[in-house]
C-alpha cells in the first residue's frame, strides 16, 4: 500500500487513517476534560472578541475599547472575522469549542502531512504526541491565534508537497490564511515560493511569490492608512522590551546576542515546557529533554535537506529565526507551538534512521514516555477544570483572583460611571469586555509627569489600580502618589483589592 492510499481493497479506511482520526478524537476528548470556560487573562482574546463584535455590528475593523474607536492595525483580520460569524451562533463558549476543534484538526492534518513528508511511523508518533500535548490542549480553549495559525501552517505544508497545480494553490491559500491570522505567517508566505524555486518549479515559485507580495503589500498598505503613527513590525521587533519602550532599541550586533539568549531559552526551557506542560522545563531533566529533542530535530532537518529541500525545511529555518530575534520577553510556548509539529516530525524521522535495537526503542518508547507526561498533566489538571466549569455554570466564575478583582471593578464601572467615561487601566480590552467603558493603557514611563500627560491626552476620567500586572505599581501608582490632589478614590473592592480613582481637573488644585 502506498502512502497516498486511504482505503483498503474493501473500501474500508486503512489503519493509518483510523489511527490519525483516533488521535484527533483523543485530543478532542482530553481537551474537554481540561476545558477552561474563563477568558485567557492576558487580554489578547478580549481584543479578538471586540474586533469580532465590531465587524458583526457593521462598525468596521475598529478597536471599540479605545477612545475614538480607531481602525485596528495590529492583528490581521482572519480570526476576528471568524469570531464575527460565530457571534451569530453563540458567545465565548462557542468560540472556545471551535478553537478546540481546530487543534484537533491540527492533530489529524499533522498525521497526514507527516505521512507524505517523513513516513507513516514518525507521522503517527508526532500526531500521538500532539494529541496529548499540554500546550496544544491549553491553547485549544483559548480564543487566540495559536489554534487557527497552527492549523493553517500544517495544512499549507501538507499541500505544498503535492506535485499538481491544485495542491500548490491550496498550499498558498493556507499560507495567506496563516498570514491573515498572525503576522509571523510571513515566514510561511516566503517559505513556499522559495522552496519551489530551489526545487526548480520556477513558474510555480513566480506566481506564489506574486501572491505572497500581494498579501504582504495589502496588509502593509492598510496598516499605513489605518495607523500611520503606530510603530511598524520592525520597530517593535527591535525594542529591547516592548513593555519598557524607554529602554530603547537593540542594535544590529545586539540581535545576535538576543538570538543566542533566546535560542538557549527555547532549548533549555520552552521546548520541555511545551512538551510536558508548565514547569516541565525545571531542572536538569528538562534541559536534557530540550537538548535531545532539538538535536534530533536538527539531525532530521539535515537528513531531509540532503535529500530534498522542501517547504517544511525552509519554513522551519525562517520561523525559528524569527522567534529567535523577537524581544526576549516574548520567548514563550505560544510562539513555539506552531513550529512543534515540524519539530516533532523531524525529531522522530531522525529516530527512525537509527539502527536497531536502539532505534526501535527510541521510535516508540521515547514518544510514549513524553506522552505519559502529557496524560499525567491532564490527570492533574482535569479535576480542577471540571470543577471550574461547574462553578462557572452556577454563576460563580473561577478566574484568577487578581483578574476576578479587576472584572468586579469593571462591572462596578459599568453600573456607576457615565457611558462616555474614559477609564485608563492595564488591561483595557478585558476591562471593556466587562464594563463597556472605553479606555487605554497608561503610559509606560517611570516619570510621573509623562504618565499624567498620557492620561490627559487620553482625556481619562478614571484610572484603575489593579493587581494583575507589575507595571501598574511601577508606573501608575508613583504618578498617583506624586499627584495625590488630582485623584479621588471612588471604588475599592476585591481580593486582592482593585481600586478606581476619579481623575480631577487641574483647576481642583486651586481650591
Amino acid at each position: 500500500m502506498t502512502g497516498r492510499q486511504r482505503h483498503d481493497a474493501g473500501g474500508r479506511p486503512d489503519g493509518f487513517g483510523v489511527a490519525a482520526f483516533g488521535f484527533a478524537l483523543l485530543h478532542l476528548l482530553l481537551g474537554l476534560l481540561v476545558f477552561e470556560p474563563t477568558l485567557f487573562p492576558g487580554g489578547d482574546n478580549a481584543g479578538y472578541l471586540i474586533l469580532g463584535d465590531a465587524l458583526r455590528s457593521g462598525e468596521g475593523y475598529r478597536d471599540l475599547h479605545l477612545p475614538g474607536t480607531p481602525l485596528h492595525a495590529r492583528y490581521p483580520p482572519l480570526l476576528p472575522s471568524l469570531l464575527a460569524g460565530l457571534g451569530w451562533i453563540g458567545g465565548v463558549g462557542v468560540a472556545k469549542v471551535v478553537m478546540l476543534l481546530l487543534t484537533a484538526t491540527t492533530v489529524w492534518v499533522t498525521a497526514h502531512f507527516g505521512r507524505r513528508w517523513v513516513g507513516a511511523g514518525p507521522a503517527l508518533g508526532a500526531a500521538g504526541l500532539l494529541a496529548v500535548n499540554p500546550t496544544l490542549l491549553e491553547y485549544g480553549h483559548y480564543i487566540l491565534s495559536e489554534a487557527p495559525f497552527a492549523l493553517c501552517v500544517v495544512a499549507a505544508l501538507w499541500f505544498s508537497g503535492r506535485k499538481d497545480h491544485g495542491g500548490a494553490v491550496v498550499a498558498m491559500v493556507a499560507a495567506v490564511a496563516a498570514f491573515a491570522t498572525r503576522t509571523s505567517g510571513m515566514t510561511l508566505l516566503a517559505a513556499l515560493p522559495l522552496a519551489w524555486l530551489l526545487q526548480g518549479h520556477r513558474r510555480r515559485a513566480i506566481w506564489a511569490g506574486v501572491a505572497a507580495f500581494g498579501a504582504l503589500g495589502a496588509w502593509a498598505l492598510y496598516q499605513r492608512v489605518a495607523a500611520a503613527s503606530e510603530p511598524g513590525y520592525l520597530a517593535v521587533l527591535l525594542l529591547l522590551d516592548p513593555y519598557t519602550p524607554e529602554a530603547g532599541s537593540v542594535g544590529f550586533g545586539g540581535l545576535f546576542a538576543r538570538a543566542a539568549e533566546n535560542s538557549w531559552a527555547y532549548v533549555s526551557r520552552v521546548v520541555p515546557e511545551t512538551l510536558l506542560g508548565p514547569g516541565g522545563g525545571a531542572g536538569s531533566g528538562g534541559i536534557a529533554l530540550g537538548f535531545v529533542v532539538t538535536a534530533a530535530a536538527l539531525a532530521g532537518w539535515v537528513i531531509r535537506s540532503r535529500a530534498r529541500l522542501a517547504a517544511p525545511e525552509v519554513f522551519a529555518v525562517l520561523y525559528a529565526g524569527l522567534i529567535a530575534v523577537w524581544p526576549s520577553v516574548w520567548t514563550d510556548r505560544r510562539f513555539l507551538l506552531p513550529l512543534m509539529p515540524v519539530v516533532l516530525l523531524l525529531a522522530l524521522a531522525a529516530a527512525w534512521q537509527l539502527p536497531a535495537p536502539a532505534g526501535r526503542w527510541l521510535r516508540w518508547a521515547a514518544p510514549a514516555v513524553i506522552g505519559a507526561f502529557g496524560l499525567a498533566w491532564v490527570a492533574n489538571t482535569g479535576p480542577d477544570r471540571i470543577a471550574c466549569v461547574a462553578s462557572y455554570r452556577a454563576g460563580d466564575p473561577c478566574d484568577p483572583p487578581a483578574n476576578e478583582s479587576l472584572y468586579a471593578a469593571a462591572r462596578w464601572a459599568r453600573d456607576n460611571t457615565p457611558p462616555e467615561a474614559v477609564i485608563a487601566n492595564r488591561k483595557p480590552r478585558l476591562f471593556f469586555w466587562y464594563s463597556r467603558r472605553r479606555g487605554d493603557l497608561y503610559a509606560f514611563s517611570s516619570d510621573p509627569a509623562v504618565v499624567m500627560q498620557g492620561l490627559e491626552a487620553m482625556e481619562a476620567d478614571y484610572v484603575v489600580v489593579d493587581q494583575v500586572s507589575g507595571t501598574t505599581q511601577r508606573y501608575l501608582v508613583p504618578a498617583i502618589r506624586a499627584h495625590e490632589d488630582r485623584f479621588e478614590a471612588v471604588y475599592v473592592g476585591g481580593e486582592p483589592p482593585s481600586a478606581i480613582f476619579r481623575l480631577l481637573p487641574p483647576a481642583a488644585n486651586a481650591d
